[in-house]
């Protein structure tokens, strides 16, 4: 088995911080990376839990393969189309990887960022195991482009294998 790079939507997440956050706290540190509206949920402390609203999921997925489709243009993966015919508008049908963010804010503030993740397509053999600025990069362009897909608020990219 290789080692594989991948683009996926978080089914769901746990967000610890190194110090309690009111809710706008959390929305504030989190919006540039997830877009906690697509997500039920729930705080304890230091932590905050997060849950895809599957119903999202399965009304935007479709629209989302064709936005990635376009982006690609004639470099298009030809795994985009075997996935979604496959596995379909149910992310639990999805094959899942986990990663791993750290965010460092102002004011001393770390965050760990744990999420699950359903792969959309999984492509091409890399040779390294860890990116540090990939899933950071990626989850960022497309949160904060205006792609109007509600999914958009919650890629994350990775290295599978």
């Amino acid at each position: 088995m290789g080692t594989d790079y991948t683009i996926g939507i978080v089914r769901d997440f746990t967000a610890t911080a190194n110090q309690n956050l009111s809710m706008e706290e959390w929305r504030l540190t989190l919006s540039d990376r997830l877009d906690l509206d697509c997500f039920a949920l729930t705080e304890e402390e230091s932590r905050l839990h997060g849950q895809l609203d599957e119903s999202i999921f399965r009304n935007q997925i479709a629209g989302f393969y064709q936005t990635l489709g376009s982006i690609l243009g004639e470099k298009r993966n030809p795994n985009l189309d075997y996935y979604f015919e496959t596995f379909g508008t149910d992310i639990t049908n999805y094959q899942t990887a986990a990663e791993r963010i750290t965010l460092k804010k102002g004011n001393g503030l770390h965050i760990e960022l744990h999420f699950k993740y359903a792969l959309l397509f999984v492509e091409g053999k890399v040779l390294v195991e860890e990116f540090y600025t990939e899933p950071l990069l990626l989850n960022w362009l497309f949160r904060n482009s205006k792609i109007e897909n509600k999914l958009a608020g919650c890629v994350i990219s990775g290295i599978v294998g």
